[in-house]
């Protein structure tokens, strides 16, 4: 028996339970229910083995499979290992096979797998641009999931460890997303570590993942595969000489056993002393003695092969080691005899520990000089970059001005390709060559923003120094809005607004690139308050440039000057003017480092009651950002669409909205914006009639709190205190909210068009039986509204006057609150108004007058959804002797938010996938909210969901 069989029956035996478990995982592909299975363990204990059954019983049941293989050499290739899974089979497709694997969402993946070799820019890119991550494995996951559709698929990857960080990431989003697909992951990995493989180890351990570990055979097994390879019974002292010698490992007994049998050794008590001595530095080493006993020409190709690595081409290797024609054939033959080589196509060693012990063999100098002259035959053929510099990373420096080149492209194409990691690496392997004085200043803004896209605090050194001797102005540019948006988010926003600052003194006035630092100061400013507090006088300075916006500065201008008129309490005409003037130029909308521009004009369009521009802009962003798979944008649109929802009085819409939000937040980064879909969600769930103990839950799970320096967080900190007196505890609820006086104006502290605190202060002092107080709070909003003129903010400070004040005056102001709300789109205020002016009316004891308003309240209040009011509002009729019918609580208004978003995207025409794309969810997640909803409206029809809708709004 050779050492191939030996090794495949080491690798089976003892594994009745694993193969039970991959088999099983490979039956649930072909039942719609994929699953994720991880086989851990250390090299040769049998993965690849149990890969390979797995493998051949997928054959079997007509499951397709796409295989890749992590390679320590290629692990800073960007998506090497996701390309290698889907690169061939896509290559080999029919275009009208391709055409619909790549339908829908699943067209971002075509731009890592199909797109010719990313552009290389003369200069660094600039830092606005959002990673595009999310994206590319939103694109990855629903690819795979339009194979599976067409033939159940079983993707398989081997040696995980070396797995390179985005095509881990894009796994873990597959994974994650599994449920009621004919998909599954198969992945053998050795034991991670997650601080070296941090992506690699949360896919190993998710709590959904299957993880088997192979344990070591006993010496019952040990003693059967001896007695196979050396044809005779084994003496005990022999086989645990064996065991001491390979901790019973299946590949490295099948290589002692081997040599053992090539050295013509029995298995006896006597030869027990000459196994240790077989292999004195590792039984994996055996491969250097057959090597030795060959012909010179097989060792010098299998050390080639081991510097080049899996994957490698003919031409290359025989180039590195200096043979040709029937030479070179020989060799290759050589290796595949041994074991050491796969026969086939593809270049492979048969397994890693082998390319490991010929790699390790290798002195430092051979090593340097294999790399080397491999990096210089690849380069001279045209490989990518990428390929090129994984061979100079493992060479010392040495001031080559070609190898900081080839460094810094092969970073260019890591960053476009999302692996901001592997890209500071090269970065940092260029500044050591190092590069020549002239070329070092965009070398270390290269490495800065790469470390700050990584996410890495290391990042500040480089940028500073970018910001300080950078005599190029896009890069001051470039280094200062990136560190800034770094500090920005670390809690750090005066020394933020520091740099931007110290850059702009650094540039001509009235240039382009100052004009982008004034943008990305004025953006800030909405943000965080200290930097609004720097940037007053700047704001104070910008005048109107009259008439439509030209270009992104004026546009940015508009959008500062209406916030203005918002925050300082001055005119909402003009607010408004500005803001629908600054969308129509074209804002930036990603809410990515300073490019949340247009985030700050709808939320002042939502402020003044423009809520119809308001969402008609929010769904436009919504739309552009959810086609590109910008996740960040959708989290944080998501966010402003729900609160838009809960001034109109959509609660459902909101909660819904919200949810979307709050999903995503995980996922991505920079989605700080997601405060603002916690406080919407709080605001509905009050109206909901959700207790105050499940509302206080979801803004602990969420993780969300108040912060000072982040202005959108206000709106959360008014939601926290709401839902403290809700609860009762109305002292806590007044010290939350009257801590808003604290704040800088770009909270929204002035304006109660934008947080109407002092009305909800006033309400809850009144329970306090501090009267006064509260009579002087609302006094002091009321003025405020009348100062700013939207109708929402003002019926809401009316309605709180009325409640505050005198009971013989509560009825007039009731009515003169209604007469105000009149034309406002805000329903549910205008609900509350009606049903206080009913309670009012009814404890004066007309009852016939009440009738009408408590009907016209409840009614506003059923089709708010505000459950709350409307069981307020029946209360109060039935007080009076009317009892109207029960809402049909299995109609519209009892759907979950999730329900109802998915219904009302079917309503619209969209497929089970179409949504599923839509709302960053799996087709499983929408066919059981969907089936869910159907039983709840009682239809059995797409073709019915508008008309059911329609009546429900």
């Amino acid at each position: 028996m050779n050492t191939q069989a030996v090794a495949e029956s080491a690798t089976l035996l003892e594994r009745a339970h694993e193969l039970e478990r991959v088999r099983a995982a490979v039956r649930g592909v072909g039942r719609r229910d994929g699953s994720v299975t991880v086989i851990e363990g250390p090299a040769g204990i049998g993965k690849s083995r149990l890969i390979a059954h797995a493998r051949e019983r997928a054959n079997e049941l007509g499951i397709s499979t796409l295989d890749a293989r992590a390679t320590e050499l290629e692990q800073g290739f960007p998506y090497g290992v996701v390309r290698q899974l889907f690169e061939r089979r896509v290559l080999e497709a029919e275009p009208r096979e391709r055409e619909r694997w790549f339908a829908g969402a699943a067209g971002r993946a075509a731009e890592v797998l199909t797109a010719a070799p990313m552009p290389v820019a003369a200069e660094p890119a600039g830092p606005a641009a959002p990673d595009p991550g999310y994206a590319w494995a939103h694109g990855l996951y629903w690819l795979a999931s339009n194979i599976s559709v067409e033939s159940p698929l079983l993707l398989i990857v081997d040696d995980l460890q070396w797995c390179d960080a985005p095509s881990a990431r894009a796994l873990s989003f597959i994974a994650r997303r599994l449920e009621g697909l004919p998909l599954g992951l198969l992945l053998a990995t050795r034991p991670l570590d997650p601080a070296l493989t941090p992506e690699a180890a949360m896919l190993a351990t998710d709590p959904a993942t299957e993880l088997l570990r192979p344990s070591p055979l006993t010496p019952g097994a040990i003693t059967v595969l001896i007695s196979k390879r050396l044809s005779a019974e084994p003496d005990q002292r022999f086989v645990r000489a064996c065991i001491e010698v390979t901790g019973g490992n299946p590949f490295l007994l099948g290589e002692l056993l081997d040599e053992a049998a090539g050295r013509g050794l029995d298995p006896t008590a006597a030869a027990a002393a000459d196994v240790a001595a077989i292999v004195p530095r590792g039984v994996a080493n055996t491969v250097l003695l057959r090597l030795a006993r060959m012909v010179p020409a097989v060792g010098t190709l299998a050390r080639s092969l081991a510097v080049l690595g899996d994957g490698a081409q003919v031409g290359d290797a025989a180039g590195l080691a200096a043979l040709a024609g029937a030479e070179l054939e020989v060799a290759m033959s050589s290796l595949v005899s041994a074991g050491v080589m796969e026969s086939g196509g593809t270049i492979r060693f048969t397994h890693p520990i082998l390319r490991a012990a010929i790699y390790g063999d290798l002195s430092a100098a051979e090593r340097e000089r294999l790399h080397c002259a491999a990096s210089k035959l690849l380069e001279a053929r045209g490989a990518a970059p990428g390929l090129v510099a994984a061979h100079v990373m493992h060479t010392e420096p040495g001031a080559e001005v070609q190898a900081v080149a080839l460094l810094r492209d092969a970073a260019r194409e890591a960053l476009a390709l999302g692996d901001a990691t592997g890209a500071a690496a090269l970065l940092a392997r260029a500044i050591d060559e190092p590069p020549t004085p002239d070329e070092r200043p965009a070398v270390v803004l290269e490495l800065g923003l790469a470390r700050a896209r990584a996410g890495t605090p290391d990042a500040f050194e480089p940028l500073s120094e970018a910001i300080a001797d950078a005599r190029d102005e896009s890069a001051i540019v470039a280094a200062a809005i990136e560190l800034s948006g770094m500090l920005f988010f670390a809690g750090r926003a005066p020394e933020a607004a520091a740099i931007l600052r110290r850059a702009r003194d650094r540039l001509p006035p009235g240039g382009a690139a100052r004009e982008r630092l004034d943008v990305a100061l004025l953006g800030a400013s909405y943000t965080s308050a200290s930097a609004r507090r720097e940037a007053d006088s700047v704001i104070g300075s910008l005048r109107d440039p009259g008439g439509p916006a030209r270009g992104v500065v004026e546009a940015t201008t508009l959008a500062t000057l209406a916030m203005d008129e918002l925050m300082y309490l001055r005119s909402a005409a003009k607010a408004k003017d500005y803001a629908l003037r600054s969308l129509a130029a074209g804002l930036p909308s990603e809410p990515h480092r300073g490019e949340a521009w247009s985030i700050v004009s709808l939320a002042v369009l939502l402020a003044t009651d423009e809520l119809d521009a308001a969402q008609r802009g929010t769904d436009d962003v919504l739309a552009r950002a959810r086609a590109r798979g910008a996740a960040v944008t959708v989290a944080s649109m998501s966010a402003m669409r729900a609160l838009i929802c809960v001034r109109r009085g959509d609660l459902p819409g909101a909660e819904a909205d919200a949810e979307v939000a709050i999903e995503l937040a995980p996922d991505v980064l920079g989605a700080e914006f997601v405060v603002l879909a916690v406080a919407a969600a709080v605001l509905a769930g009050l109206d909901r009639d959700e207790s105050p103990e499940s509302l206080r839950r979801l803004i602990d799970q969420v993780g969300i709190r108040y912060d000072t320096e982040f202005s959108p967080s206000s709106q959360l900190r008014y939601a926290s205190a709401l839902v403290r007196a809700a609860a009762g505890n109305h002292q806590a609820a007044v010290e939350e909210l009257c801590a808003s006086e604290l704040g800088h104006p770009a909270l929204g502290v002035l304006n109660p068009a934008v947080l109407a605190w002092r009305s909800a202060a006033a309400l809850s002092l009144s329970e306090l039986g501090r009267h006064d107080e509260a009579r002087s709070m609302a006094d002091d909003e009321v003025r405020r509204a009348q100062k700013f003129g939207t109708a929402r903010a003002l019926g809401i400070a009316l309605r709180a006057q009325a409640l505050v004040g005198p009971p013989e005056r509560r009825a007039d102001r009731l009515r003169a609150a209604l007469e105000v709300l009149a034309p406002s789109p805000a329903r549910l205020e205008h609900a509350r108004v009606l049903l206080d002016l009913g309670a009012t009316i009814r404890a004066t004891g007309q009852r016939l007058a009440a009738r009408e308003p408590l009907l016209e309240a409840l009614m506003w209040a059923s089709r708010c959804g505000a459950r709350s009011l409307e069981r307020r509002a029946r209360a109060e009729l039935a007080a009076i002797g009317v009892r109207p019918t029960t809402t049909d609580r299995d109609g519209a208004d009892s759907l979950t938010p999730s329900e109802r978003r998915v219904v009302e995207l079917a309503a619209a025409g969209g497929t089970n996938r179409e949504i599923a794309q839509t709302l960053f969810v799996t087709e499983k997640t929408v066919e059981t909210h969907l089936g869910r909803a159907f039983r709840k409206l009682n239809v059995s029809s797409r073709r019915q969901l508008p008309d059911v809708l329609a009546s429900a709004s």
